[in-house]
């Protein structure tokens, strides 16, 4: 019974002296935070350079997401994980044997130690989340490594052109600078990874194709400072715009064309049909333009609807044409039934001489062009009925005189084109072995129509050959 009682209380004193030599476990709460802050911040001035030949800060940017793109104010909103690393050896806390190796304090530090001052020089708008609290934090680290991270909200300005619109691109820049030191007391670098896409970023009208670091150097008039910029290209996406502008525009064109097939008479529908689609298209690009902002030069789909405005207005060209070709025609045909009334008077004024005598003498003239002299005849037939029937006054005397006179010097002048020769002739031959005179070469209302329902679908499809390849060849980005 005595050893057991030894044995166990050996045994208690085995387990505590085993406790007692268990290393204690390193955690935030074993450290006292307040006095290792008041002990680095002893005799630390803010206003002196951690180092005196000058810091290098290290920057790099997490992307969380882009929250929108405008063209009509020209800038774009993203949020972003923004940290700056440098090295502040009077932070050093490893001669103190703290078990951690690095400490995360509230943002209230950073106002106690020295800072960079970098700024989102080109920013429009940025503020630090705070979603409840201030999103920021800080690490030191037991080397005096400073590491301060920002969560923003940034709009920055971007470099819109349109010339290439819908197929065009945006470029939208960071720039971050120091705005207290230049470049001999803060020099900016980039991180081995500068930017981190912390999700994909999808917009509606946007994709983002790539992004790009760049450094360089600003001279101030009283310095040099360092800059630090980031570029992110943003290519539109063009499906919305072929669905909404350029294929109802295209149907629009297509659709003014139908008039073509119509009857010459139906003037009234083929107007409504122009003006309408003339309406329609003017409508469609208003709508496109009014997200736009209004710029002087012209963009890609303005070409487009110029020349599509251009193809229906030469529509209602072609029905004014048509429409004066058949009032032509048609004062041809009262013209023709005019003409067959002054024949018939004519074959009952030649049965007439013939039974009194026989015609007078027909010259040349007659010969060659009879109807000028059977329409001369008629006249003085005329002539003389009045003359006999109704008394003669100054005025039908001056008026036959005036028949008289038109048809001798038509007479004069066909007998002196006659009796011309050499390159006259020569000429006439030339133009009748062209043109053939047995031939109707009178363009007609019909003609016009049916050459135009060749001639319009052709040129439209010349038209989107020549454009889609030019600016296919000109467009900078994928596809």
């Amino acid at each position: 019974m005595r050893h057991l009682l030894l044995i166990q209380l050996f045994l208690f004193y085995f387990s505590l002296s085993a406790t007692n030599n268990t290393p204690k476990k390193c955690s935030r709460n074993s450290i006292n935070l307040g006095k290792l802050i008041d002990t680095l911040l002893t005799d630390y001035d803010t206003h002196l350079l951690p180092e005196a030949e000058g810091v290098n800060v290290t920057i790099e940017l997490h992307v969380q997401g882009v929250s929108g793109i405008s063209e009509i104010t020209g800038d774009f909103s993203l949020d972003v994980m923004y940290s700056e690393i440098w090295q502040d050896p009077r932070l050093s806390f490893k001669h103190l044997n703290v078990c951690a190796t690095n400490i995360t304090l509230k943002s209230d530090f950073r106002k106690k130690i020295w800072t960079p001052d970098t700024c989102i020089i080109n920013s429009k708008s940025s503020s630090i989340h705070s979603s409840p609290s201030e999103n920021t934090f800080v690490i030191l680290y037991e080397n005096g490594l400073v590491w301060s991270n920002f969560r923003l909200n940034v709009k920055t300005p971007c470099s819109v052109n349109l010339k290439m619109f819908p197929f065009d691109s945006l470029s939208c820049e960071i720039v971050l600078e120091s705005y207290s030191f230049n470049t001999d007391e803060v020099r900016l670098m980039w991180h081995d990874v500068p930017i981190t896409m912390m999700e994909k970023v999808e917009l509606p009208d946007f994709d983002l194709i790539g992004w790009s670091t760049d450094h360089q150097r600003l001279e101030y008039p009283n310095g040099i400072w360092d800059r630090a910029k980031v570029k992110f290209t943003f290519a539109r996406r063009y499906g919305f715009y072929l669905f909404q502008s350029y294929f109802p525009t295209s149907l629009t064109v297509i659709s003014s064309w139908v008039g073509f097939f119509f009857d010459v008479r139906s003037v009234s529908a083929r107007i409504t049909l122009g003006v309408s689609s003339l309406l329609a298209l003017t409508f469609q690009f208003g709508n496109v333009l009014r997200h736009l902002p209004r710029v002087s030069y012209i963009k890609c789909l303005d070409v487009w609807m110029i020349f599509s405005v251009i193809f229906i207005f030469c529509t209602l060209v072609e029905l004014a044409i048509v429409c004066q070709l058949n009032r032509w025609e048609r004062e041809r045909q009262i013209g023709s039934k005019v003409l067959g009334h002054w024949l018939n008077q004519i074959r009952k004024t030649r049965k007439k001489e013939t039974k009194g005598g026989g015609e007078e003498g027909g010259g040349l003239l007659r010969k060659r062009i009879p109807i000028l002299a059977q329409l001369k005849a008629a006249a003085n037939e005329n002539s003389a009925t009045t003359t006999t029937a109704i008394p003669a006054t100054p005025a039908s005397t001056d008026n036959n005189k005036m028949v008289a006179n038109n048809f001798t010097s038509i007479e004069h002048d066909t007998y002196a084109y006659e009796k011309k020769s050499g390159f006259s002739h020569r000429l006439r031959r030339f133009v009748y072995a062209i043109c053939p005179p047995d031939r109707d070469w009178t363009i007609t209302s019909v003609q016009v129509d049916r050459c135009s329902m060749i001639m319009f679908p052709l040129s439209f499809l010349i038209f989107n050959v020549v454009y889609w390849s030019i600016y296919f060849m000109k467009m900078d980005r994928p596809m």
